[in-house]
């Protein structure tokens, strides 16, 4: 029983690998809630499995980083569209 409960509590604080903050950051679901945006299939599933098994931390972190992610695809374009008004 204890070992459980270790489990359970270290779950809580494991952070997102590299690897997996990289996949929300440039593959970021819902974006503004269209329909042609759908959540991706990897991303849902991960997200749920993260809920599922009481990865707090991890799912905190994912959707920070699916709203950096987004955050840089507006800036990203905006950076584009000023460039090609303006040379």
């Amino acid at each position: 029983m204890q070992q459980e409960e270790n489990n359970t509590q270290n779950r809580k604080k494991t952070p997102l690998t590299n690897s997996e903050a990289l996949t929300f950051f440039f593959i970021p679901f819902a974006f503004f809630g269209l329909k042609k945006f759908k959540k991706n299939d990897f991303n849902q599933s991960e997200m749920d499995r993260f809920k599922q098994y009481g990865f707090d931390l991890k799912v905190k972190q994912a959707n920070e980083m699916t709203l950096y992610g987004r955050l840089f695809y507006i800036a990203l374009t905006i950076i584009i569209i000023y460039l090609l008004k303006f040379s």
